[in-house]
C-alpha cells in the first residue's frame, strides 16, 4: 500500500517551488511522492500553479493521496517534476483564512453562543456564515480586535497533539469532523486556538488589515453570512467607503457620525409620506366617477406612489358593486397593473386584460378572470397602458349588453 502524500504545504507554507516524483496516474490526476499544493480544506480553496510546466486547475485529497488535474499532461510514473504554486493568489489565501480565525474567535468572545457554520476563503470572496446573535455594533467591536491582533504581529504555530490532549479542550474544534488520532491544532499568539489543517502566515502583521464589508441573511443554513477583506484590497474598500460616507454627509448637511440618526429620521418621514398618500390615494380613488356603458360601471385610473396593496384593495372593493370592472395604473419606480371585475360581469376577463396590457412591454403577472395584478421594472408607459386596457374594457363590456 502506498503511503499518503507527504503535505509539503503544512512543513512550510511558504514554499512556492518544489521537486516531487510522479507516483501515480489517472487519466488528467496526477499524484506525487510530496507536493506543496494545498489541496483546500476548511472553506478554503485549493492552490493553482503549475506542474511540469503545465497548468494544475484543481487538486484533491483522496484519502492522504494528493492529486493534481493537469490536462494534455504526458507524464510517467516515476518521472521527477517541478512544481510551481501561483504564489500571489497562495498568500492572499493565507492573509484571509488566518484573518477568519482572527474574526470568528473576536465574535465568538462577544457571544459565546456563537456558532460556525461554514467557511468560504476563494480569491473571489472572503465570508462565513455563523448562527446567532450578530449586529453591527457587536462587528465593529470584532474589526478592532482583530486588527489589534494584526498590529501585534502575533506569531502563528501549528503542533500536532492526540486527542486525548488537554490542549483540545481548550481549543475550537469539531472532534467529529476529524478523522484519525491525531489533531492539527493552530495557535494564533493570545487571539486564537484552533484545530485546522489549512495554511496560515507565519505572522498576523502580514494580514496587514481586516474590514468587515457585509452582513448578510443566510437562511437556512445560519443566521449571518459575514464577508470581509484583508490586506490592499480591505485598505481600499476601507477610503473607499470613508470617501461615500464624507460625500453622502455633504448632501445630508450632517457630520459622519450624525449620518445614522439623519437617514433614520428620513426614513420615518418617509413613511409618514407614503402613509398620507395612502391616505388621498384611496379617498380620491374612492371619489372617482365611473365611465357608464351600457349597465357596467368602469373605473381607470393613472396613479403614482401606490403600492400594489393599496391598489388591489381598493380595486377589489369597488368590483364589490353589481357590473363594475376596475383598471388601476401606477407609475413610481416600476409599473404596477390591477384588473378587478365583479362576477356577474361575465363579459371581461381581468387576467385577459391584464395580459393584453403587459406582455408587449416584458411585465410579469397573473390572476382568473375577476381579479388580476402585474408589472414591470420600467415606466413611461401608464398612460399608453391605461389606454388600452380602457378601449379593451369598453369592448368587452359590451358583450354583456342585451341584443
Amino acid at each position: 500500500m502506498r503511503s499518503a502524500t507527504v503535505k509539503l504545504y503544512e512543513r512550510e507554507p511558504y514554499m512556492t517551488h518544489f521537486v516531487a516524483k510522479v507516483v501515480g496516474i489517472s487519466g488528467e490526476m496526477v499524484e506525487l511522492d510530496r507536493t506543496a499544493f494545498y489541496p483546500g480544506g476548511g472553506g478554503q480553496d485549493p492552490d493553482v500553479g503549475s506542474l511540469a510546466g503545465l497548468a494544475v486547475s484543481e487538486v484533491q485529497n483522496k484519502s492522504g493521496a494528493i492529486m493534481h488535474r493537469v490536462q494534455g499532461h504526458s507524464l510517467q510514473v516515476g518521472q521527477e517534476v517541478e512544481g510551481t504554486i501561483d504564489w500571489p493568489r497562495r498568500l492572499d489565501l493565507m492573509r484571509a483564512h488566518t484573518g477568519e480565525h482572527l474574526l470568528f474567535s473576536s465574535l465568538n468572545r462577544l457571544v459565546a453562543d456563537l456558532e460556525l457554520v461554514k467557511i468560504a476563503i476563494t480569491p473571489a470572496k472572503k465570508s462565513f456564515i455563523v448562527k446567532g446573535k450578530l449586529d453591527w455594533d457587536i462587528v465593529l467591536q470584532a474589526e478592532t480586535m482583530v486588527n489589534q491582533a494584526i498590529a501585534a504581529d502575533a506569531e502563528t504555530e501549528e503542533t500536532h497533539v492526540a486527542r486525548e490532549d488537554p490542549l483540545v479542550a481548550e481549543s475550537r474544534v469539531k472532534l467529529e469532523r476529524i478523522p484519525g488520532d491525531r489533531i492539527r491544532l493552530v495557535r494564533i499568539g493570545d487571539f486564537d486556538l484552533a484545530a485546522c489543517a489549512g495554511v496560515h502566515v507565519r505572522r498576523t502583521g502580514e494580514i496587514g488589515m481586516l474590514l468587515v464589508e457585509k452582513i448578510s441573511s443566510a437562511k437556512p443554513a445560519g443566521d449571518h453570512e459575514v464577508e470581509f477583506k484583508v490586506g490592499e484590497e480591505a485598505v481600499r474598500r476601507c477610503l473607499q467607503l470613508a470617501t461615500i460616507s464624507q460625500q453622502v454627509s455633504e448632501l445630508y448637511g450632517a457630520h459622519p457620525e450624525d449620518l445614522l440618526k439623519a437617514m433614520r429620521n428620513q426614513i420615518e418621514e418617509l413613511e409618514r409620506t407614503k402613509d398620507a398618500l395612502r391616505r388621498y390615494a384611496r379617498a380620491w380613488l374612492g371619489n372617482l366617477t365611473a365611465e357608464k356603458v351600457g349597465e357596467a360601471s368602469l373605473f381607470t385610473a393613472v396613479t403614482h406612489g401606490l403600492d400594489r396593496k393599496t391598489l388591489s384593495e381598493e380595486a377589489t372593493k369597488k368590483a364589490l358593486s353589481p357590473k363594475t370592472a376596475c383598471l388601476f395604473v401606477d407609475e413610481a419606480e416600476r409599473t404596477l397593473v390591477v384588473v378587478a371585475v365583479s362576477k356577474d360581469l361575465v363579459g371581461i376577463d381581468a387576467n385577459s386584460i391584464l395580459r393584453a396590457v403587459i406582455d408587449e412591454h416584458g411585465g410579469k403577472g397573473g390572476g382568473n378572470k375577476t381579479f388580476a395584478s402585474g408589472g414591470l421594472g420600467g415606466t413611461g408607459w401608464a398612460g399608453s397602458m391605461l389606454e388600452k386596457g380602457r378601449a379593451l374594457l369598453i369592448k368587452d363590456a359590451g358583450k354583456d349588453l342585451p341584443v
